[in-house]
């Protein structure tokens, strides 16, 4: 379920019910986890500073990539959408590839199981689809205001 909670002039968006940041704790210049899975050998992740985004992919002892994602920048776009349960997702671009990170709710009716992972398409093509070794949720509040909602031609679903 997403929900939109005013606190003071900051709107937050809240994923899966879970707690909201402050503006305090938000603008503060603390590292907060957003997101975070194992790709087998590798792994993914997206922190947030203050309205920065951080995606990084690589192995435990060294970031292979690392994007600075930003409204201003123009390079990370959110979704939301509802398949057999909701699914969430944060899309990171550099140069003509885009990087998307979701995740996606199980559905005990319809016997769908939760997903999430990392697909990688080059313009509008899919080349990677990595599913998360164990099921992994956005776990942190974060300001989705000013960042751009994405098309339905990059939803990893």
């Amino acid at each position: 379920m997403v929900v939109f909670v005013k606190i003071a002039t900051v709107a937050l968006m809240t994923l899966a019910g879970l707690a909201v940041l402050t503006p305090t704790q938000a603008n503060a210049g603390t590292t907060n986890k957003v997101f975070g899975c194992s790709l087998g050998k590798k792994f993914v992740s997206i922190t947030a500073v203050g309205n920065t985004l951080t995606y990084q992919f690589g192995t435990p002892g060294k970031a292979e990539m690392t994007i600075i994602g930003s409204a201003e920048r123009g390079n990370v776009f959110y979704r939301s959408d509802r398949y057999a349960g909701m699914e969430y997702q944060l899309r990171f671009t550099n140069g003509g590839y885009s990087y998307i990170v979701y995740s996606m709710e199980g559905n005990g009716r319809t016997g769908t199981n939760a997903v999430s992972g990392l697909v990688v398409m080059k313009g509008s093509n899919r080349i990677a689809d990595k599913s998360c070794v164990r099921h992994a949720e956005f776990g942190i509040t974060f300001d989705l205001t000013e960042i751009p909602e994405d098309t339905e031609a990059y939803s990893a679903m």
